[in-house]
């Protein structure tokens, strides 16, 4: 299992309990201060299924074919490649292999005002795609979404609250799988 953006591990570890022992799941981040925090977690909890890697994820370092599922919560947003981000999910997983997946998506389409705006990117915001190109992104890549629902999701900032009525911003989690 792959989880895209790991962060500080959280849902690399919580994968390690769903694929236990025999199992292998590898966390994927593109700072060294990420990579540090989540290595010491790991070391912490004892997993030793748990590995890291440095990348990004728009040009994942592993081969063709590597992993069965690819997970990810709310990091696919951040990226100015969406469809890239999805191809390279496409060229590591197995066929048959699934996406899991979180993030923030629009109703409509967002203006240059908000996507210029670091402090909207960094809450989230200023890189979501409108709900239904990120479909067609996610479809385009060879996927078939089975399932997607809408999470209860609520931003902090003002700004954020306010593009969040404005834009139909909102938290979409999809399921979907690579064609065999």
């Amino acid at each position: 299992m792959l989880d895209l953006g790991s962060g500080s591990g959280t849902d690399v570890f919580a994968a390690a309990s769903a694929v236990g022992t025999g199992g292998k799941v590898v966390g994927l981040d593109m700072t060294e201060e990420q990579m540090e925090k989540a290595e010491r977690l790991r070391r912490e909890a004892g997993l030793p299924q748990v590995t890291f890697s440095r990348g990004y994820i728009e040009d994942l370092p592993f081969p063709d074919n590597s992993f069965d599922c690819i997970i990810s919560n709310g990091v696919v947003n951040l990226s100015a490649d969406k469809p890239a981000v999805f191809r390279e999910a496409a060229r590591v997983l197995r066929p048959g292999g699934r996406l899991a997946l979180a993030d923030i998506v629009t109703e409509r389409p967002l203006t240059p005002e908000i996507v210029c705006n670091a402090d909207l990117w960094a809450a989230c915001v200023g890189g979501a795609a409108q709900a239904g190109s990120y479909r067609s992104a996610i479809a385009d890549a060879g996927f078939t979404i089975e399932q997607q629902e809408r999470n209860n999701y609520g931003f902090l900032s003002g700004r954020a609250r306010a593009a969040t009525t404005t834009y139909g911003v909102m938290s979409l989690s999809f399921l979907a799988r690579l064609s065999e």
